[in-house]
């Protein structure tokens, strides 16, 4: 397989070529029609072959990563969420497509799961590109999608190239976004079709079960659909379909859960849980700390200043239409203000929240686009090269200072890497077992291959306090007791993400839990600032 080094200066320079290569064809295909296809094919091989470095790294590179793909090794073998898996903020549609890998022979492991994540990138370009077409001409829409694709090529980010949890809800309202683009633009020359009000509604419907955080986007675009089709004689009609379609899906997993038992668990750990993690700041916090959250990402403001130069060539070298508000404007300024909200209403500023904004910001890029007549292919060209100019900057910068340009170095061994705490695991254990872990050390699960022995594989909402947290402590020692976990993990300390206080934090602050392992479980050894239990054989 290959392999990257720090400085493949060959490797991204082809890509910047075929990124040049993607900027001409703009040209070219004002007089051959047909390179239109080839601009979008060569858009999304692009985005593939510059993410090759970040899928044969087979490592962790953050957190969430680990987190979700132990939910799937749990539910490939047990396969209901909510009873053996609780994602806590992130939904079971993330958790569930991890598994598809597998089914193709693929490991559970870091590749796997990037490539599932890449696949999104691609779904969510490729419809964002059909439904820019539907909006606007396919000069608009071309010219938008460059900032997109030069940014999700280009990026080394970590939170915008490892597999998040908002990948998957963020190809769900794009597939959303395009079944509006084609209501609108049928409903120009003909009725819309009820089956494409009635998908729109079950997309909408799926969003939420992939990243609760999303629902304010999901209003916006199904409201929306509502608002071009209010004058439409079957209004009614379309009305009923699209709730139709979203109670249809909605309706199928409540009935599933209740049937298992698990309906009190989806209402308090997903519903409730997440309510309690959204009341992290106040809208004006929000809104206050937004510029100085998306600073904190060089890419994004990379992304903001390739759309920026793009709008600004065309619009002081064309002749600007006359402006109405239409309802496309005041749905793309919704969709921003619900991406920005769902970005920053946690209080959390982590910057794969940003996912959210991405498309919102380039549909704003396109609107004002949209506004200005372009004149000759030359002058079209010049603004699509202006929009790779900063991304070809922050290239050139570690070229020329010979900087490392990979920061994701992958050596001949494509394997996960064990950990010590891992080796000592898998010589009193074996994968398929069950592990708990105490702290927030998920990685364990993914070198192990050793499925969760409670719903949550972190306990940090068993430790922090929050009002929750003592239905969440209660249902870890349930399943302690049920699922009989072969292994039990402290991992608080210095290596655990956040939970780092042995002195408040271990498992022995905790009465019930250090009486339950003292009972059941032996301790064999501390490698790592890592304690390592194995449970008692019955005699």
């Amino acid at each position: 397989m290959i392999s990257f080094d720090d400085f493949p200066i060959v490797y991204f320079a082809l890509g910047y070529v075929l990124a040049i290569g993607i900027v001409l064809i703009l040209l070219l295909q004002t007089n051959l029609p047909s390179f239109s296809r080839i601009f979008i094919g060569l858009s999304l091989f692009l985005v593939a072959f510059m993410r090759l470095p970040i899928l044969v790294f087979n490592q962790e590179i953050n957190p969430d990563e680990s987190q979700m793909i132990a939910h799937a090794i749990t539910l490939k073998q047990f396969p209901l969420y909510w009873q053996s898996v609780d994602g806590t903020t992130i939904g079971p549609l993330d958790n569930y497509a991890l598994i598809l890998p597998s089914l193709f022979g693929l490991p559970f492991d870091y590749t796997s799961a990037r490539l599932m994540g890449l696949l999104c990138v691609l779904g969510s370009l490729w419809f964002f590109y059909q439904s820019l077409i539907h909006f606007f001409d396919k000069t608009t829409a071309q010219l938008s999608l460059l900032p997109v694709v030069f940014f999700v090529a280009f990026t080394q980010e970590v939170d915008f190239v490892h597999y998040s949890s908002e990948q998957l809800p963020v190809l769900l309202l794009n597939i959303g976004l395009w079944l509006l683009s084609k209501i609108t633009s049928a409903s120009r020359l003909k009725q819309p079709s009820l089956n494409t009000i009635f998908f729109l509604g079950v997309v909408l419907s799926m969003s939420p079960f992939a990243k609760i955080q999303v629902v304010p986007q999901a209003v916006v675009i199904g409201a929306f659909a509502l608002v071009s089709l209010w004058n439409n004689r079957l209004f009614w009609q379309y009305f009923l379909y699209l709730i139709a379609g979203s109670l249809s899906f909605l309706g199928i997993v409540l009935l599933t859960i209740a049937s298992f038992g698990v309906l009190d668990d989806f209402w308090d750990y997903y519903i409730l849980g997440n309510l309690i993690y959204a009341s992290g700041s106040s809208l004006i916090d929000a809104i206050a700390r937004l510029p100085f959250f998306i600073a904190k990402s060089n890419s994004f403001l990379l992304f903001l200043a390739s759309i920026s130069l793009c709008v600004i060539l065309v619009g002081l070298q064309h002749k600007k239409k006359s402006f109405k508000m239409t309802w496309l404007e005041a749905f793309v300024f919704a969709w921003l203000l619900a991406a920005l909200f769902a970005a920053t209403k946690s209080g959390n500023d982590f910057l794969h929240y940003l996912n959210f904004c991405i498309y919102p910001f380039a549909l704003l890029g396109a609107i004002l686009i949209a506004h200005y007549t372009l004149k000759t292919p030359f002058k079209l060209v010049m603004a699509a090269a202006l929009s790779l100019l900063p991304f070809l900057g922050a290239f050139a910068y570690p070229v020329v200072r010979h900087l490392p340009l990979n920061a994701y170095v992958s050596g001949a061994s494509h394997q996960v890497p064990r950990s010590e705490v891992s080796k000592l695991i898998l010589k009193y254990a074996h994968p398929g077992e069950r592990l708990v872990i105490w702290g927030w050390m998920c990685r364990y699960h993914v070198e192990t291959q050793m499925p969760q022995g409670t719903a949550e594989n972190h306990s940090e909402r068993c430790i922090y306090p929050h009002p929750l947290r003592q239905k969440y402590y209660e249902r870890f020692l349930s399943d302690l007791q049920k699922n009989q976990p072969k292994v039990f993990v402290d991992a608080v300390g210095p290596n655990s993400l956040w939970l780092n206080d042995p002195a408040t934090q271990a498992h022995e602050k905790f009465p019930k839990l250090k009486a339950f392992i003292s009972e059941h479980y032996h301790f064999i050894g501390e490698v790592e600032h890592t304690r390592v239990y194995i449970r008692n054989t019955k005699k």
